[in-house]
């Protein structure tokens, strides 16, 4: 009988070590938040939400809710995780009327980030500046673009030695 309790236990324990969870994010190519401070009332979407419960309809009124999670600190990039130099991020992947892009750099210097089309042509500059510290984030309009594969290249130079350091990254635009 011990063996069995033991087997049990076993194969109990490697379920428990191999299960998953879900962590509460949101990753959405596009949405809102609105506030109406008369009325006190709050509206938050993304699109393409999964519905968890059941809806709600009164009048012209529609109430559901999705798997968009109240605790979550943020949206657009929330960490910039460090890479080989720094760090570089653009987020939503694919985008539909905005992209965000993010960096934080371990040094001072000059950063110009560029974005670039599938034939390699320059669409945009969008970011020409010295960096002190910090993470900078920043939005570009992508809506007026063909949709498409882009590219967006950030060029480092550092003030204390003059070396150049590239970074890119592929994301898409739908519309």
């Amino acid at each position: 009988m011990k063996k069995v309790y033991l087997i049990i236990t076993a194969v109990a324990a490697i379920f428990v070590a191999n299960s998953q969870s879900l962590s509460p994010t949101v990753i959405a190519s596009t949405g809102a938040y609105s506030v109406n401070t008369q009325a006190n009332v709050s509206l938050s979407y993304t699109v393409g939400e999964m519905t968890m419960v059941q809806t709600f309809t009164g009048g012209n009124t529609i109430l559901t809710q999705g798997f968009q999670q109240p605790n979550d600190f943020g949206t657009g990039i929330v960490d910039i995780t460090p890479g080989d130099f720094g760090s570089f991020m653009v987020y939503p992947n694919p985008a539909v009327e905005n992209v965000w892009f993010g960096f934080k750099l371990p040094e001072q210097g000059k950063v110009n980030i560029s974005m670039y089309n599938e034939l390699g042509q320059k669409v945009a500059d969008l970011y020409n500046s010295n960096y002190e510290n910090g993470d900078i984030v920043q939005q570009t309009n992508v809506s007026t673009l063909a949709a498409g594969m882009y590219f967006m290249t950030m060029t480092f130079t550092s003030t204390k030695d003059g070396q150049t350091h590239i970074q890119t990254k592929k994301f898409q635009v739908m519309n």
